[in-house]
C-alpha cells in the first residue's frame, strides 16, 4: 500500500511539473470556424487552460458570446503536443437560443439527443524553410447525424495554411479546407455543407500593435466559402493574455 501511494504521489508531482494556466480573451465582429459564421455582432471569446509536462498535455476550457446573448457557447479540451504533432479533443456545445437542436440539456450524452459534438483533431506543424500547418478532424460522436438520426456520419475536415509573408512585424497566413462524410448513410451531406468539397479558402492578415508598454494582437481575415456561395470579413483583437 505505501508504494501504492508513493506511485501516485509520484505521478501526480510529475504531472504538476512544468505545470501553467493560461487565461486570455478575444473580441472579433463576428465568430468564424471552418467556413461558417457561427455567430455575427460584436463576439467575446475566452480560453482557461493548463498544461502539463511541459506543455505536452493541455486541458481547459472555451467559451464564446456575442454582445446580444443570441449566441452562447461552452466547449471543453484536452490535447497532447510532442515533437510537432498534436492530437485535440474538443467537446463542444452550442447552447444559442435560435439553435434547431437540443441546446436545453447540457448533460445529454445519448448519441440521438445531444445537443453537442466530440471533435477529434490531429495537426503537423513543419519546421525551417516549409512552415506549412496540416490538419484533419473527424466529428466521434454527437449532432453530426444522417437525415433519419440512425448513425453518425463522422464529418471530417482537412485543412493546410501556409504563412505566405512574415516581415517587420506583419503576418498573412493563406489556408484551406475541404469537408466530407467518411460515412454517407443514405446521402453526401455533412456537417459543413451539402457535398464534399471545398467549404473554406482564408487570407488572415495580423500584427501586434504597441499602446504604451502593452502590445496587442490584432488580426484581419477574409474567409470565402465556395460551396455555401458565402464569404465573410473579420476584424478582432485580443483583449489581454495572462501565464
Amino acid at each position: 500500500m505505501k508504494r501504492f501511494y508513493l506511485t501516485v504521489w509520484g505521478v501526480i508531482f510529475t504531472l504538476h511539473t512544468f505545470a501553467q494556466i493560461h487565461f486570455d480573451a478575444n473580441i472579433a465582429n463576428n465568430h468564424l470556424w471552418r467556413g461558417i459564421e457561427v455567430a455575427d455582432g460584436m463576439v467575446i471569446t475566452s480560453d482557461i487552460s493548463y498544461t502539463m509536462l511541459n506543455g505536452h498535455i493541455c486541458l481547459g476550457f472555451w467559451g464564446g458570446s456575442n454582445v446580444t446573448g443570441e449566441y452562447k457557447e461552452f466547449n471543453h479540451h484536452l490535447s497532447f503536443q510532442a515533437n510537432g504533432f498534436s492530437l485535440s479533443f474538443w467537446d463542444t456545445y452550442n447552447f444559442s437560443s435560435g439553435a434547431t437542436y437540443n441546446n436545453k440539456e447540457f448533460f445529454n450524452y445519448k448519441a440521438s439527443e445531444t445537443g453537442r459534438f466530440l471533435d477529434a483533431i490531429i495537426d503537423y506543424r513543419f519546421k525551417g524553410y516549409f512552415p506549412l500547418y496540416i490538419s484533419w478532424s473527424t466529428i466521434l460522436f454527437g449532432r453530426d447525424r444522417n437525415a433519419t438520426n440512425q448513425s453518425n456520419k463522422y464529418s471530417s475536415f482537412c485543412y493546410i495554411e501556409y504563412p505566405v509573408y512574415a516581415k517587420k512585424g506583419w503576418h498573412l497566413d493563406a489556408g484551406i479546407g475541404t469537408a466530407f462524410a467518411l460515412n454517407k448513410a443514405g446521402d453526401s451531406s455533412h456537417f459543413y455543407g451539402e457535398q464534399p468539397g471545398i467549404v473554406h479558402i482564408s487570407l488572415k492578415l495580423s500584427r501586434k500593435i504597441s499602446i504604451q508598454e502593452y502590445k496587442i494582437p490584432v488580426h484581419a481575415c477574409a474567409v470565402w466559402n465556395p460551396q455555401a456561395n458565402q464569404a465573410f470579413w473579420q476584424i478582432g483583437a485580443q483583449l489581454f493574455s495572462f501565464n
